[in-house]
């Protein structure tokens, strides 16, 4: 089911829509839905990080939060750079 949402754009950033959209052959709902999903997943995937590297919560929890693997999830924090705070405990479920 989908609803209705009306939000209220600066000029420049509609502009900046309608851009975008044509460039990629979109119409400017299809491009907006698209940035708010992919924003909303990078959010997810910003706010679990945020929580694991402050140690308050598990690696298997940052999955969840950033409904990805743990799998991914690992090789997202390697690229990046993070440590792990991965406990024996937590490498015997991996394995």
């Amino acid at each position: 089911m989908t609803k209705q949402m009306n939000l209220r754009l600066d000029e420049e950033l509609i502009k900046e829509f309608e851009e975008l959209a044509e460039n990629e052959n979109l119409d400017r709902s299809a491009l907006i839905k698209k940035v708010l999903i992919e924003g909303i997943q990078q959010e997810r995937f910003n706010f679990a990080i945020k929580k694991y590297v402050l140690k308050e919560i598990s690696l298997e929890r940052a999955a969840e939060i950033a409904k990805i693997s743990i799998h991914e999830l690992i090789a997202k924090i390697t690229q990046l750079g993070i440590p792990s705070n991965l406990t024996i405990e937590d490498f015997k479920k991996l394995i």
